[in-house]
């Protein structure tokens, strides 16, 4: 079969290799890059499974590491326990809080180190930052965590029962990257069912299966999260990157809600809000040619990574080294290359807006108001032999869960409206422009023929040509109990279940003359995993029901928009061209 394998990769001439103990007694490699001066010097930890002496796709952590020394830091790039040159067992979360602590007690005890210890890094080595706080050790003065989270991956639960649809990431991660030491990438085909034999021509060729792969569906695995209790018991400083186009954007969200309603964190969290999706590729580079993909263009991989590091050198200069004013509380991208500062997010003034939404169905476009509407039921029929495809994939890559950058293309997601399974709803043209910089998300009481629906919501800005751009997008899975196809009582429906939706964040100006377009469907494969319907496990399910969804429109249980502008509500009013206060 068609297979690259990645192995370990030579400590570079410009480093030392280490071999660091843990408690247990195995050691974990790493390689050390020092300034010239020769001094012991402030030290940037770098804890990372993707190999210490390449690192990611994009850019390599060699490279990075020489910015930081350019700057007078030491930096020790990791390879985390079970993975390419460290020894222990090849599991995955397992254990980042213990082997954190350790490596930095380690760190903190070399003559080349000043006692003072920053952390750097994106996805899983974000994850081994905030595992490093949660393990409470003193010598850890300030993390950058990009593009990550405490339950990095984890399909969790929402308090309202409802819970995440599995990225296709998170168990394709145990099937290709967690199965040995080394990475091996190999096309999957998603069509498969079970989808747990989409691996079995890898086994076969390894010789062996993912023990991970089978661990993961035992409840004690998602103990592996980082318990979120004990990162907010450790207030550390912390620049944390949130990537909106990012599919790890809910997992951050979560965390810096929590750290933002913490007394103890008052002061220590920054954030820098970027338009970038998880592989760091930026809107501003859509639509993508080769001059713009960084992995084909060393000057623009270069420029990559400086635009990575940068920004977090006032952050280091200030929590390591006591110098300097550090960075704004918030820094956020508006659009695709405007940059801003605020002392908040979202930024003051602004002010939350309820749409409501109106329509019968796919039929029939509906809109979105400020005014309440009449009381209905939109269904649409759910069907997954013929799911709504996600923004941006390949029927067969190389790696990943077939999905590649959405600014490769940045495609017109109008069209997608028109399908029989989408429900769509647009405002009014807007009579001035509307700056969105904040939660958005969705509510609606969510009924089905089936036993588990999946409801995905897309927000799009709707161009006066006919083409829509995505603003933000969300999806839940929500246990339900199942209604016969037409249960409805005066347009109510029968047992429905009150669903939040969210949305994530939006940081986007939506210009007069242009419409805010929303989008709710029920699949969005093959990013998305498919929902077998009856409640079954999503991997291990040989087939999927085919049913129909629907939600209350109108009244006081009626679906609604929530989104977050900026500005005055007589400048909102204005934009949505309203008399009187803004519902």
């Amino acid at each position: 079969m068609e297979m690259r394998h990645l192995k370990p990769a030579p400590t570079p001439e410009d480093a030392t290799g280490l071999r660091v103990p843990m408690r247990d007694g195995v050691e974990l490699a790493a390689d050390l890059y020092r300034p010239a001066h020769g001094r012991p010097a402030p030290t940037i930890l770098i804890r990372t499974p993707y190999n210490k002496a390449m690192g990611a796709p994009l850019w390599d952590l060699p490279a990075i590491a020489r910015i930081f020394v350019s700057h007078g830091y030491a930096v020790v790039a990791q390879d985390v326990r079970g993975k390419f040159l460290s020894g222990g067992a090849t599991e995955p979360y397992k254990n980042e809080i213990d082997d954190g602590y350790d490596t930095i007690d380690w760190i903190v005890q070399q003559p080349w180190c000043d006692g003072n210890i920053g952390m750097w890094g994106t996805s899983y080595f974000g994850f081994t930052q905030l595992a490093a706080v949660a393990s409470g050790h003193p010598a850890l003065k300030c993390i950058v965590p990009r593009m990550t989270g405490t339950e990095l991956g984890f399909p969790m639960e929402n308090p309202d029962g409802a819970r995440d649809v599995e990225h296709a990431v998170f168990r394709w991660y145990f099937g290709q990257v967690y199965v040995v030491r080394d990475m091996y990438m190999f096309p999957l085909d998603w069509s498969k069912r079970p989808l747990t034999s989409i691996f079995e021509p890898f086994y076969e060729h390894l010789g062996q299966r993912s023990t991970q792969m089978d661990a993961s569906f035992e409840p004690e695995f998602f103990d592996r999260v980082i318990p979120r209790e004990r990162l907010l018991a450790n207030p550390t400083p912390t620049l944390f990157t949130v990537g909106i186009y990012d599919m790890a954007a809910v997992w951050s969200w979560r965390d810096i809600d929590a750290i933002q309603a913490h007394p103890a964190w008052n002061g220590l969290l920054h954030l820098r809000i970027e338009a970038i999706d998880h592989e760091g590729y930026s809107l501003a580079l859509a639509p993508m040619d080769d001059t713009k993909d960084h992995r084909l263009n060393p000057a623009a991989r270069e420029k990559l990574e400086r635009e990575i590091v940068d920004p977090t050198i006032p952050f280091f200069n200030k929590y390591l080294r006591g110098i300097g004013e550090g960075v704004p509380k918030v820094v956020y991208h508006f659009g695709a290359d405007e940059w801003r500062t605020s002392e908040t997010w979202p930024p003051l003034p602004s002010q939350t807006l309820r749409l409501h939404l109106d329509g019968d169905g796919p039929a029939a476009a509906g809109t979105l108001s400020l005014e309440p509407v009449k009381r209905r039921v939109a269904r649409w029929r759910h069907d997954p032999a013929d799911p709504v495809r996600s923004i941006a994939v390949t029927e067969m890559a190389p790696c990943g869960p077939g999905v590649r950058s959405i600014f490769q293309e940045w495609a017109d997601l109008a069209p997608v409206g028109e399908r029989d399974d989408v429900l769509a709803f647009a405002s009014a043209p807007l009579e001035g422009d509307l700056e969105l910089a904040g939660p958005v998300s969705l509510t609606c009481m969510l009924s089905s023929t089936l036993r588990s629906a999946d409801l995905f919501a897309r927000l799009l800005d709707l161009a006066p040509d006919g083409t829509a751009g995505l603003i933000c997008r969300g999806h839940v899975r929500v246990p339900l109990e199942p209604v016969a196809e037409d249960a409805s009582d005066g347009g109510l429906l029968a047992r429905g279940r009150a669903v939040t939706v969210p949305l994530i964040h939006a940081s986007s100006r939506v210009r007069a003359g242009h419409r805010l377009l929303l989008h709710i469907f029920g699949s969005d494969f093959p990013e998305y995993l498919f929902n077998p319907g009856d409640g079954s496990e999503t991997w291990l399910a040989e087939h999927a029901l085919a049913g129909t969804h629907g939600i209350e429109i109108g009244g006081l249980r009626g679906a609604a928009l929530t989104i977050t502008a900026g500005g005055t509500p007589a400048a909102i009013r204005d934009a949505f061209a309203v008399k009187g206060p803004a519902a």
